[in-house]
């Protein structure tokens, strides 16, 4: 058995020595203090158009495969702890974009951790609730949002790459933060101090407090706001800060300036919903979530120096904006949302400009070649989704998009490299379908 397939082997065995403990303790247990749940999926989708043929890339007519199963128990310690464990695995591939490698890429399987967290409510009540929330967790501050936005927690900063796609971790019940929340709602108001590791961008480990709050006007009306000190708490300053040679920037009065990862984004969103004023709230012909309409602005970055301004735009160009309304289906879908989104950064939505070297590290610098103030054509993205769930345990769900979902691009053996994450969608005519079917309990 080679390495490889060794390292495979003991982590599919530790997964199914977790998961069989957990089975095993739900059903000896008879005090309902311990509860099991489980999900399972498969998805096709293809690339319907893409306008990038740079490197003899044949993209349209792509396929695009995945399946997937998670399980996850909770645990009632007491009257104020729960605990929440689960692990999943996902299979899926990159997209084989040249002939050279015959349109074909590997299926990869992979694991991953769905919850692992801790919460101790130090008073639960209908007037209001005060909780401490650590670990790996689910965390979504506008659930509303399908896919565009959310902008103040995913996606680095310099430069401002935006994060979205078909159902991403960020709006599905699975762990997406992995830190500290201490939540406090009374009345009306409610709002969330976090303190997050960074676990998806470089510089990692890195520790980002955030405030965000919220405030319901009944079943109308939401409005929130939130602001984030991104990488303000480094675990290697060397990494992170100004410090380093590999982020020092000449501008165009030849003054040496140092960028550094860290910054201050900031976020507002709305969600309104008429159908209480209209009179058709539950029990009518209208779905729970239909005819919502809901947005966010982000902004981000306040740094507005002249090396600042130089490399990403002054902040009108720093501000993605998005705008989504769910269209009445009248109960036949449980959600159809349509979203659109404006973003002016004046350089191409690819990662590869920021996770590129200079001394063996990534530079919150895009390259040169890459800067061109005249980008516009991928400022507008648009997301149309849909879902209905069937008998309480099994959901249909489809998207069509332009967004900035990037499904890695395979490169050939013999390439050590992840697969290119490269983006195919530059301009609104740049367009994807997918669906998925899911049983969960």
């Amino acid at each position: 058995m080679g390495l490889f397939q060794l390292k495979n082997f003991r982590v599919w065995a530790g997964a199914f020595a977790v998961m069989t403990l957990a089975v095993s303790a739900f059903n000896v247990r008879a005090d309902d203090k311990l509860s099991l749940s489980g999900a399972g999926w498969t998805n096709y989708g293809m690339i319907v158009n893409s306008n990038d043929t740079s490197e003899s890339k044949k993209l349209n007519g792509r396929g695009m495969l995945g399946t997937g199963a998670q399980f996850g128990i909770h645990y009632q310690a007491s009257e104020k702890l729960e605990i929440g464990a689960g692990l999943g695995v996902g299979s899926g591939h990159s997209i084989a974009a040249r002939n050279t490698n015959g349109f074909y890429a590997p299926f990869e399987t992979g694991p991953y951790v769905s919850a692992a967290s801790a919460k101790y409510s130090f008073w639960n009540e209908e007037s209001g609730k005060l909780f401490l929330q650590v670990g790996l967790f689910p965390y979504d501050y506008a659930p509303e949002e399908q896919n565009l936005g959310l902008y103040l927690l995913r996606g680095p900063l310099y430069p401002g790459f935006l994060i979205s796609g078909f159902e991403t971790k960020y709006v599905l019940p699975v762990a997406n933060t992995f830190g500290f929340q201490l939540h406090h709602q009374t009345g009306s108001f409610e709002h969330d101090i976090l303190l997050t590791f960074e676990t998806d961008w470089y510089p990692y480990w890195d520790l980002s407090p955030a405030y965000v709050a919220t405030y319901h006007a009944g079943s109308v009306f939401r409005i929130g706001a939130g602001v984030n000190l991104y990488h303000f708490i480094p675990i290697d300053k060397s990494l992170t800060t100004d410090t380093i040679p590999a982020v020092k920037y000449i501008t165009s009065d030849h003054d040496t300036v140092a960028i550094a990862f860290k910054g201050v984004k900031l976020m507002a969103n709305f969600t309104f919903d008429p159908k209480a004023l209209l009179g058709g709230g539950e029990g009518g012909v209208l779905g729970a979530e239909d005819l919502k309409l809901y947005g966010e602005v982000g902004v981000l970055g306040l740094d507005n120096d002249k090396a600042h301004k130089e490399l990403y735009g002054d902040i009108s160009k720093r501000m993605p904006m998005m705008i989504g309304f769910n269209i009445p289906t009248f109960k036949v879908l449980d959600k159809l949302a349509l979203e659109v989104e404006y973003y002016g950064a004046p350089w191409i939505d690819d990662p590869s400009i920021y996770y590129h070297y200079t001394s063996n590290q990534p530079r919150p610098i895009p390259k040169s070649a890459t800067l061109d103030t005249n980008n516009t054509k991928d400022n507008i993205k648009w997301s149309v989704y849909g879902s209905r769930i069937l008998s309480g345990h099994v959901k249909l769900s489809f998207q069509a998009a332009s967004d900035h979902f990037r499904p890695g691009l395979f490169n050939g053996y013999g390439d050590n490299k992840p697969a290119a994450n490269h983006p195919p969608f530059f301009s609104p005519s740049d367009w994807y379908w997918t669906t998925k079917i899911a049983y969960f309990f």
